[in-house]
């Protein structure tokens, strides 16, 4: 049982999540705005937000732990006749011979480092790549973003190009000392009634409340920290489910 996204889930996150939400591009282009250095999307996975970037010309690398997201990406780019740089490699082990102006990590994808340390370890190494002023825009999740779900399977289906169907089954549970929702997740490929693919991996993650991410922020060097609700010009009051934070090293 993997905790790296593998072949099977791959797939479905490309089937269920074609494209990046039309309000979070726009936010996190807009973002980008001020700065003429290159962009660096940290846990890229299949491209979603990475190839409208580089589509619009806009200089701009891409890391992932997994190889099966990256693979997906690079089959993505190319097809978009798109020539992209990635790495694969953690974001807390992240090292990259170019610094950046802008590092972007949408939706909520920072809380897959569910450890601690490692986390503190990625937010400085995000700081260390970014040139001075740089900027670092944020999703984090907060405990309101929990499901109704917990302790149950819950299951749902995509049909593949081909006609098979690729179920997706998970269940979640949740330590609410930690903060930390820790799920079982089962992919199966359904031909004719029969399985005739499965993959199975653990998948944990992270939240954090307002100020606690902010102080973590604050430790590991960055300044100027701004946190607002998503994909809009203001304040969060640390009430949503979702937070968007601004930072600058």
């Amino acid at each position: 049982m993997t905790s790296i996204y593998g072949r099977l889930c791959t797939e479905y996150y490309d089937l269920s999540k074609p494209e990046a939400p039309p309000d979070a591009l726009s936010f996190f282009l807009h973002c980008r705005e001020d700065t003429a250095h290159p962009v660096l999307e940290p846990m890229c996975g299949t491209g979603r937000f990475l190839i409208p970037f580089l589509e619009r010309g806009i200089d701009i690398d891409g890391t992932d732990a997994s190889p099966d997201m990256l693979q997906a990406c690079h089959n993505r780019c190319e097809a978009k006749g798109l020539q992209p740089v990635l790495y694969q490699q953690l974001l807390q082990e992240m090292d990259i011979p170019r610094r950046y102006g802008y590092i972007l990590i949408p939706a909520g994808s920072f809380g897959l480092i569910t450890d601690r340390a490692n986390a503190a370890e990625a937010l400085r190494r995000l700081h260390h790549h970014l040139v001075p002023g740089g900027k670092l825009v944020l999703e984090i999740e907060t405990p309101r973003a929990l499901t109704g779900d917990l302790g149950t399977w819950h299951e749902s289906r995509l049909t593949r190009p081909d006609g098979t169907e690729l179920v997706f089954s998970a269940l979640p549970t949740y330590d609410s000392g930690e903060q930390v929702q820790q799920d079982i997740h089962r992919y199966q490929v359904i031909s004719h009634g029969r399985v005739i693919d499965d993959e199975a991996e653990e998948l944990s993650l992270r939240f954090y409340e307002q100020d606690e991410f902010r102080q973590l922020l604050e430790s590991s060097g960055f300044s100027d920290i701004r946190a607002t609700t998503p994909y809009r010009d203001a304040d969060s009051k640390g009430e949503d489910a979702t937070i968007v934070f601004q930072c600058r090293r």
